[in-house]
């Protein structure tokens, strides 16, 4: 039924527990599962006017917090008995999210009901929103 999860990480503990679920489900339909962390090269600010002001992040710090999350979701599914892969991807997350779940052919996103990108996320839409909204595929959100 669900051959295949997608699991989006942004270490907020909302994403955890959705990697405990999806380790649940995977192990009940025998699942291949992809962790992946999206990293956004910009921070999102709302102006005065209310759109948003994108600041450019480091790249490089950005991505080595990307790959510790990752190795720390590898540690969290030790013993998981299906193939388990990771992912970092750069851009939106939403949009990547998207991306992601369409070309690999995922049967299922499971991910948390709020993350970490704080105010700009409320301004600008949530990414679980748009995931919710637009994904071809069921959409487990984990509160």
């Amino acid at each position: 039924m669900f051959r295949r999860i997608l699991v989006p990480l942004d270490g907020s503990e909302m994403a955890w527990r959705a990697l405990e679920q999806a380790r649940i489900l995977g192990e009940k339909f025998g699942s291949e599962i992809t962790m992946m962390h999206v990293v956004q090269p910009y921070n999102t600010i709302p102006s005065i006017d209310g759109s948003p002001l994108f600041i450019p992040r480091d790249i490089d710090d950005i991505q080595q917090t990307g790959k510790t999350l990752l190795e720390q979701a590898e540690g969290k599914m030790a013993g998981y008995p299906f193939p388990m892969e990771t992912k970092i991807e750069f851009g939106y997350p939403a949009e990547r999210i998207l991306h992601i779940s369409d070309d690999g052919n995922y049967g299922m996103i499971v991910i948390g009901h709020r993350g970490l990108s704080g105010i700009a996320e409320f301004l600008l839409g949530g990414v679980v929103s748009r995931v919710t909204q637009h994904a071809k595929v069921p959409v487990l959100v984990v509160k």
